[in-house]
């Protein structure tokens, strides 16, 4: 395939569309159950409030003292959501007062292994992010706009 340049942006030609490959069957699967799994996760704080039940952290009140900024109805709201997907399982006293605690139920904690390995890559690629962050701004910043590179047929 190769890059024409129109107006400083790379594109393909009419007849090099044809060569370009189809998401198959099985990527677009791949696709649904990612999102399908990062909806789970989608908040601010749902992350949060996994790594701190499976580290022993049950009481709604030391929750909420975890997690500096976040007011008592969206944690709430959040610990419901992660219940109602299934990852938390919630547990009511009948004393005075009342006591809630809260903890990771087994499908909770499955999913504590692709958190800690995706915690894992952000610490080892952090620097490699930082970096591309910063070529990316200054190419922009130094061209009104992004940089788009013409690509050549062997790439």
């Amino acid at each position: 395939m190769s890059a024409i340049s129109h107006d400083g942006v790379a594109v393909l030609r009419k007849s090099d569309l044809s060569k370009v490959p189809r998401p198959c069957r099985s990527d677009l699967d791949l696709i649904e159950r990612v999102d399908q799994a990062l909806d789970v996760l989608h908040g601010k704080w749902k992350v949060h409030l996994l790594f701190f039940m499976a580290r022993g952290v049950r009481r709604h009140g030391r929750l909420l003292a975890c997690l500096p900024g976040v007011s008592k109805k969206v944690m709430t709201d959040t610990l419901r959501a992660l219940e109602r997907d299934g990852l938390v399982a919630r547990r009511i006293f009948a004393e005075v007062p009342v006591r809630v605690e809260y903890s990771l139920t087994p499908l909770g904690w499955t999913i504590t292994e692709p958190l800690i390995t995706l915690s894992e890559w952000g610490e080892i690629h952090s620097r490699e992010v930082t970096e591309a962050r910063a070529q990316y701004r200054n190419a922009t910043s130094s061209l009104g706009g992004p940089r788009i590179t013409q690509r050549s047929a062997a790439a």
